[in-house]
């Protein structure tokens, strides 16, 4: 069975990057996020993760395939609402496929460096080279469906329309075409708010959540498209 995998990014980092310190700060909250709930729920096989840094964003990836997604559901969604928590939005997508360590693919010397670097920077000359050491579909497919002219603009959290009757129960979703778009700040279900408090993460309650993307749309030049999409498949519309 395929590893799932999130792809993850913050929203709106490189229009803002050079106005503001909130880019950085959305993406320290996601990464410290993620660290805490690798280290504090999953921390043992059979359900470990393993994630690698991509710009302003993450790929996710879990050590195996399951029968359901309640594991990557659960995990986006407490992502989501941590960047929202932090200022930010994210936008996130769930795939399958596989993953593999692809550094013996690489030419001698670097496969040298690397090892001698334990895995971070190695030199070059004066400067600093850094490699991603692992590639495969669990990669490609999560980035793809995330930049998918298909998949709608907005801080949504995508599935593909054919993984539906994986996902939990308890996370309200629409379909779009081949897609399935999921509510992640409605969805409630015990799993989720396990996570949340064994990660310790912001437990906000709804109506602190659709304050914070109004205060968020309010404040950046989003497109008409973007804001639209965000309440629909959000359902922000009854919380106006």
């Amino acid at each position: 069975m395929d590893q799932w995998a999130i792809y993850i990014d913050i929203e709106g980092f490189s229009a803002t990057y050079a106005q503001s310190t909130q880019p950085l700060v959305s993406l320290g909250a996601l990464m410290d996020a993620i660290h805490t709930i690798g280290s504090r729920c999953y921390p043992e096989t059979p359900h470990r993760l393993f994630a690698h840094q991509l710009g302003d964003g993450f790929v996710i990836v879990g050590e195996f395939g399951w029968p359901d997604l309640e594991q990557p559901t659960t995990v986006a969604i407490g992502l989501l609402r941590t960047v929202l928590h932090a200022g930010g939005v994210a936008k996130a997508a769930i795939s399958k496929g596989q993953l593999a360590d692809i550094v013996g693919c690489y030419p001698r010397r670097i496969q040298e460096l690397y090892s001698q670097s334990y895995g971070g920077a190695f030199p070059m000359g004066g400067g600093l080279m850094t490699v991603l050491p692992v590639m495969g579909t669990a990669l490609i497919n999560s980035f793809k469906l995330l930049y998918s002219p298909q998949t709608p603009s907005g801080s949504l959290l995508v599935v593909p329309k054919s993984e539906a009757s994986r996902l939990p129960v308890g996370v309200p979703f629409i379909e779009n075409g081949e897609l399935c778009i999921l509510d992640w700040l409605h969805a409630s279900y015990s799993e989720l708010t396990d996570l949340i408090s064994r990660a310790q993460l912001p437990a906000a309650k709804e109506d602190a959540m659709v304050a914070a993307l109004y205060r968020y749309i309010k404040k950046n030049q989003l497109s008409g498209k973007w804001v639209d999409n965000t309440i629909l498949y959000l359902n922000l519309k009854h919380c106006v």
